[in-house]
């Protein structure tokens, strides 16, 4: 039986448009890139699971205006469970994200309080799933309800208290934020094209990341937390979990859209291929 995810998190509309400058008052620019699509940390890592070979679900709550409709059946497609994600009368979050010629990215966001998942949300379903991984969400709404207990802060790193939990992933800036309150087994420090480190269990790892033509960054961190859970779950050794987190995330990077992550044999296959250096100490 597949492991099964059950990721928490807000559901967005993301609305991805590349510019390299923004249009001076009464001009305009043209785009060849102006895409629609869902979004959402724990979005993202759900559709990464579920190409990865494992079992996801979305905790979430989402509008429900009709622009969110077709989004929810492309999640539906993906393999993605969503019996779990409630539909109420609130404005959709959106997710206005301006990508730059180097695949850089800027966002804009428009939030809404009443579509954040709660507490008591997550603790109906306590022992259910194999791991619980909480994302992009403040470190309140995180209950023991899996063996397993994952956290990427994300926007909400400064607001982290040392909530405890199994594995905490967060990128160069946010470890500054939390590096004196870690209360986790693992942390997992990703560096984008320097790769990514894991400290914790008397191991210190690193991982380079693999190298290539970046497109658009949205939802890399995501994969990565995605692989790394999936492969962590699967028994391997923490060198070769980064090796296929790194990878993923690499493959993401090349390709429009946070949900546009690699299935399993991509991954398989690029590693076959290409050398990824990691090493535990």
């Amino acid at each position: 039986m597949k492991p099964i995810h059950l990721a928490v998190g807000k559901f967005n509309v993301d609305v991805i448009v590349k510019v390299n400058k923004i249009p001076e008052i009464d001009f305009s620019l043209n785009t060849d890139v102006f895409e629609i699509l869902p979004g959402g940390s724990a979005t993202n890592y759900c559709v990464a699971v579920t190409r990865l070979g494992h079992t996801s679900k979305l905790l979430s709550k989402v509008s429900k205006t009709e622009i969110v409709k077709p989004l929810m059946a492309h999640l539906a497609e993906e393999g993605v469970g969503l019996d779990l994600v409630e539909e109420i009368n609130s404005p959709p979050n959106y997710a206005l994200i301006l990508l730059r010629e180097n695949g850089n990215i800027s966002m804009i966001r428009r939030t809404s309080n009443s579509l954040l998942p709660t507490a008591e949300d997550v603790a109906k379903y306590n022992r259910i799933f194999d791991v619980t991984h909480f994302a992009s969400i403040p470190a309140n709404v995180i209950s023991k309800v899996s063996k397993l207990i994952t956290y990427d802060p994300g926007a909400y790193s400064k607001a982290y208290e040392g909530e405890k939990v199994d594995i905490l992933f967060v990128n160069k800036k946010e470890y500054a934020d939390v590096k004196n309150k870690i209360n986790a087994k693992l942390t997992v420090i990703k560096k984008g094209s320097e790769g990514a480190m894991i400290y914790g269990d008397d191991e210190e790892c690193y991982s380079e990341a693999l190298k290539t033509d970046v497109i658009d960054t949205t939802g890399a961190g995501d994969v990565f937390d995605a692989a790394f859970n999936v492969f962590y779950l699967n028994g391997n050794n923490l060198e070769d979990v980064l090796r296929y987190a790194n990878v993923s995330a690499g493959l993401k990077v090349s390709r429009i859209g946070g949900t546009s992550s690699p299935t399993l044999e991509e991954v398989v296959q690029t590693l076959k291929k290409v050398k990824i250096n990691a090493k535990c100490r």
